[in-house]
């Protein structure tokens, strides 16, 4: 056994796996789900069509203001085992990601920050009085300053870190539930990843499974045709 996977029983808290979840938006509907997994199959992962966004309670108005960050592609580094309360907000279908390759392209893990952090409410504060004064005395630092903070945006996420993760679609759009379980990987580029970069799948049903094992065989698919591809009831049982 390689030392990295010798670590992993050591403390078992992250995986060697990193997954793409098909989408929350698709995943009541199975239809949608297997073409969404097919299409990324195909033409490899990219990044979201909004920009990302990091909510903080501002020092001085004490409102909840928002930070803008790069539009992103997302992974969660979740075990096997634990996948089951990310299916409940985002579906049973997901494809697995050797790690490894996720940080040779770009992924870095999310810092998570409490919306309501003291510490963080001051750094902002500093922020914007930079923001000011770049703006009225060097227009290149500036744009310079505010791509940093638009990178800032797209690796940071906020939430209530005491309150219990839920599926609650206005508390995700306020960013007021806890994300912290979610173990978010972003990176701000698409990613034409290789057949051999895909560990394995997730699919919703044994139908599905062999529906997808029937499209694999007739190539053109970014996976080995050895890759595993199991139905969601084997998280339970594995």
């Amino acid at each position: 056994m390689d030392e990295r996977l010798w670590a992993q029983t050591k403390q078992r808290f992250s995986s060697e796996i990193l997954w793409h979840f098909v989408g929350r938006r698709e995943r009541n509907q199975q239809e949608a789900c297997y073409d969404k997994l097919l299409g990324i199959l195909k033409d490899g992962l990219k990044i979201g069509s909004e920009p990302s966004e990091f909510r903080y309670k501002d020092s001085e108005s004490g409102e909840l203001a928002t930070r803008w960050g790069y539009p992103v592609c997302c992974l969660a580094d979740i075990p096997l085992k634990d996948l089951v309360i990310h299916a409940e907000r985002y579906g049973t279908v997901a494809i697995g990601f050797h790690k490894e390759r996720a940080i040779d392209n770009n992924f870095n893990p999310v810092l998570y920050v409490n919306t309501y952090s003291y510490l963080f409410g001051r750094f902002i504060k500093h922020v914007k009085e930079l923001e000011e004064y770049l703006e009225k005395t060097d227009r290149d630092k500036s744009e310079k300053f505010q791509e940093m903070l638009y990178t800032l945006g797209a690796l940071a996420k906020s939430g209530d870190l005491k309150a219990n993760p839920i599926d609650d679609h206005k508390l995700d759009e306020f960013q007021l539930n806890n994300f912290y379980y979610e173990r978010e990987w972003r990176s701000v580029y698409a990613w034409n990843f290789k057949p051999d970069d895909v560990a394995a799948i997730i699919v919703n049903d044994d139908q599905m499974a062999e529906n997808l094992i029937n499209e694999i065989e007739k190539g053109g698919f970014r996976i080995r045709r050895s890759a595993p591809i199991m139905p969601f009831r084997m998280v339970y049982r594995l």
